[in-house]
């Protein structure tokens, strides 16, 4: 009995270990985003007062596929403010903005990258980011 016990705490003790070495790995990977510098290219986007969303995707990938849902809705009630870029389609202006990981969002005022999402992004936040605008 004290096995089974002993190999729980272990199993349980690694399952926390991964999440926490994910979760900072997300954040170093925000951070990066954040750090990295703004593409000349950034004036060829939409402009917007309050800003604009890029997300970058995949059509393969599967939490692409439902920020991608989101996104659209967002669209529909904020023209002009949201694009998509598809990273296949797009490889010049993805490397341009340090994209590594698909679904990321950003957040771009006034010619800076703002905020960054590494992976999915809920559809509140999304909205609060627009009305928001930083």
């Amino acid at each position: 009995m004290d096995i089974i016990l002993t190999n729980l705490l272990i199993l349980i003790i690694v399952i926390v270990v991964v999440l926490l070495l994910i979760r900072w790995r997300t954040r170093v990977a925000t951070q990066k985003l954040l750090d990295h510098p703004t593409p000349g290219l950034i004036t060829d986007l939409p402009q917007h007062p309050d800003g604009i969303v890029l997300l970058f995707h995949h059509p393969r990938c599967s939490p692409c596929k439902q920020v991608v849902k989101q996104i659209d809705h967002i669209a529909a009630t904020a023209p002009g403010r949201v694009l998509k870029i598809n990273v296949a389609e797009e490889p010049g202006l993805t490397h341009a903005f340090g994209i590594r990981v698909t679904p990321t969002t950003l957040f771009i005022k006034n010619n800076s990258v703002n905020k960054a999402f590494v992976g999915a992004v809920s559809l509140q936040k999304l909205q609060a980011l627009l009305k928001s605008g930083s």
